[in-house]
């Protein structure tokens, strides 16, 4: 093993383990070895490595056992349903050394779940990334236990910026927010993309055109909030005294109907996000 090469073992290579892989490849270089570990990845691996034109090396092996008994791994990510990430843990101990940094991106896996299924002291990150990876544009925030050192959080930074946006939080009870916010959010934004494509086929619209005007309306305001992260102030721009767009945010945000709507929405999410952790726990 070229110890000047970092090894990333990857526990899961399923839609979101496979786009965090994809963007690793794109974005990385020589200087990292992926080892993905999942029975069920075969077809779809191949097709990811024929795709991506990329310099790290990939070794794909069903089981952890298969893994070289010799690698040492520079950081475990766990890319599993919830209720696998103890017990596949649990097989890769021999090959977490002190400089290890074992991470999750699955949802409600805490920072102590991830520790009981090593020793104890390894260090460990709680991330939640979202569907955005698929696009290579995800949002990711995470938590990092207190034995994180800063070279391990630096690894972990350069994993996951590579499949988007990154950042660090200091309490992990936020994380249940950053599940309903960012986790569920891109449904919430699906959700409304088609009620405005039914209201406007309600309206005359057929459906073609409806998706069309939509849909690049939402990516049109996505690449406006890129140039200027202030939504306020672009609500503002577009909102022209007694136009029909005060007319409409009128009836939008009635009563406060629109921000109750959001705030029950978010928290019914975080309250079930507190259920998955317990339940995994």
């Amino acid at each position: 093993m070229d110890e000047n090469v970092k090894n990333i073992v990857l526990v899961g290579a399923g839609r979101m383990g496979g786009s965090m892989l994809r963007g690793w490849l794109e974005a990385l270089d020589s200087d990292f070895s992926f080892w993905v570990v999942d029975p069920h990845a075969g077809s779809s691996l191949d097709e990811l490595l024929v795709s991506t034109d990329s310099n790290p090396s990939v070794v794909h092996v069903k089981e952890t056992a298969h893994l070289p008994s010799e690698m040492t791994a520079d950081a475990i990510v766990m890319a599993t349903k919830p209720n696998l990430v103890v017990g596949a843990l649990e097989g890769l101990n021999k090959h977490i050394g002190e400089n290890t940094v074992v991470s999750s991106v699955a949802a409600g896996v805490s920072l102590e779940t991830l520790k009981s299924a090593t020793d104890g002291s390894v260090a460990s990150v709680r991330a939640m990334p979202n569907i955005g990876a698929t696009a290579g544009c995800a949002v990711t925030a995470a938590v990092a236990c207190k034995e994180c050192s800063d070279d391990q959080r630096a690894l972990i930074n350069m994993l996951f910026q590579a499949i988007g946006s990154f950042t660090w939080l200091q309490n992990e009870e936020h994380m249940h927010v950053v599940t309903a916010i960012s986790g569920s959010g891109p449904a919430y934004f699906f959700a409304m993309c088609e009620a405005m494509i039914n209201t406007a086929q309600a309206h005359g619209l057929d459906e073609e055109a409806a998706k069309l005007l939509v849909i690049g309306t939402l990516r049109g305001s996505g690449q406006l909030l890129e140039r200027n992260p202030d939504p306020a102030h672009l609500r503002e721009t577009v909102t022209s005294p007694n136009g029909t767009t005060a007319a409409g945010l009128t009836a939008l945000r009635d009563e406060g109907r629109l921000q109750t709507l959001m705030d029950d929405t978010v928290s019914a999410a975080k309250a079930r996000s507190k259920e998955l952790e317990s339940s995994v726990c």
